[in-house]
């Protein structure tokens, strides 16, 4: 299955001879967000690589979580050192990530998203997992992986429904927002039903090889409806509390943050 889609218009050569996407509304917007005052309880944060050292708080968060749900509850080979799960998307690739943040600064979920033109799990790690030849490259679609809900909800501070289902509708209104037009993950078939629940369902384009497990690849489809609909069941979920969690970014430069690949 060949779904590599000509690049935009818009793509500029860098300085080191990369590629680098500037969707043609993020700047714009990203200045907008970062303008208006956040009172929400809840935040969705988002990061880059370059935040890895102001924002370290958030990223030690991420990466131990990930270790406890990756690697000690799902039992997955990963590489874990200090009590991090760290890998080379992290460290020689330039993902965006979201997380959930309480006022606290206490993260309760988060997920890397990786563009599709550049190296993506799916064509390297997870590559093997099925047979159909997946080769999908395009600006407006990119690869979600290491999503978890991180294990403090659990101790009291938050629903990980509730958790599960923020991150969901940080993503989809970030894509939105972005014009990321598709959002390409693996998930286990277990949860078809609770995408179908929460109200944003994957196209399913391969299905993985029965030793692997009962994996698949599909695609969410980022639009208005679905940004509704989520919006819709967060608000059914908290009851009275009702509020929409704000996007804030954590760089000091947010009209630099770069789509890229």
């Amino acid at each position: 299955m060949n779904l590599c889609f000509a690049p935009y218009p818009s793509i500029l050569k860098g300085t080191r001879g990369r590629a680098i996407w500037r969707n043609r509304y993020i700047e714009a917007w990203l200045q907008g967000v970062l303008l208006r005052q956040n009172l929400e309880k809840q935040m969705l944060q988002i990061l880059t690589r370059r935040d890895r050292n102001a924002a370290s708080s958030y990223f030690t968060q991420m990466f131990r979580a990930r270790a406890l749900v990756f690697r000690d509850r799902m039992g997955w080979d990963v590489n874990v050192e200090g009590g991090l799960e760290i890998d080379r998307f992290d460290d020689e690739h330039d993902p965006i990530y979201l997380a959930v943040k309480e006022e606290d600064d206490e993260l309760t979920g988060s997920l890397r998203l990786l563009p599709t033109t550049s190296e993506t799990m799916l064509s390297s790690e997870f590559q093997h997992f099925f047979n159909e030849d997946l080769d999908i490259c395009s600006p407006s679609i990119w690869e979600c992986t290491r999503f978890c809900v991180h294990p403090s909800v659990e101790a009291g501070r938050a629903s990980s429904q509730t958790a599960a289902v923020e991150l969901l509708s940080g993503l989809c209104r970030l894509s939105l927002k972005s014009g990321i037009e598709h959002i390409m993950g693996v998930y286990d078939a277990s949860m078809i039903g609770v995408y179908r629940k929460i109200g944003w369902s994957p196209t399913p384009l391969a299905r993985s090889r029965p030793e692997i497990g009962n994996l698949y690849v599909g695609l969410w489809e980022v639009n208005e409806e679905s940004d509704q609909r989520l919006e819709q069941r967060l608000k059914t979920m908290r009851g009275k509390d009702d509020r929409t969690p704000t996007l804030q970014f954590a760089s000091s430069s947010p009209g630099n943050i770069q789509f890229s690949f």
